[in-house]
């Protein structure tokens, strides 16, 4: 792709919004055959900032930003607290007894090109994830992600 377009819209920090973040995505890129892709990281990436950070509080908000041209941006901003968000590297080998989170980020992680947090607790997180816009499946995880620390890249 040539040219580039860019969407952001702040959604209310509720459970109900993370479906609306989604239908919202989706139909952005119904021309896309990555749209379905694009929808589960929206929903992954919304669903985290409701369930583990103050955007899921009173009066909380996430905002989702997409840029589209030689890759897919995907970016969910949250409020921060409550730690950072960690990416698990072999989610599978946790029984659901054990653990009920880390699955999300992994998978995530798993079909992006490229993938990335920054931020803080104190000032916010944004989770992003590029992804190939011809919407290749991986084969394996991109070797950044294995590489990243749990906040600091910059976007790209």
């Amino acid at each position: 792709m040539s040219t580039s377009q860019s969407w952001h819209r702040v959604f209310a920090g509720r459970a109900d919004q993370v479906p609306l973040a989604r239908m919202f995505t989706v139909f952005l890129f119904a021309d896309f055959e990555i749209d379905s892709t694009v929808g589960f990281v929206v929903t992954e990436l919304a669903t985290n900032a409701v369930r583990h950070t103050r955007s899921g509080e009173h009066k909380g908000s996430f905002a989702v930003e997409l840029l589209v041209g030689d890759l897919v941006y995907i970016g969910v901003s949250d409020l921060g607290g409550h730690g950072y968000p960690v990416v698990r590297e072999h989610p599978r080998e946790v029984s659901l007894s054990e653990s009920e989170g880390g699955r999300g980020l992994w998978a995530v992680a798993q079909m992006a090109t490229l993938f990335g947090i920054y931020g803080s607790p104190a000032e916010g997180h944004t989770v992003w994830a590029g992804l190939d816009s011809t919407g290749q499946p991986r084969d394996k995880p991109p070797e950044a992600i294995q590489k990243l620390p749990a906040v600091g890249p910059t976007r790209p």
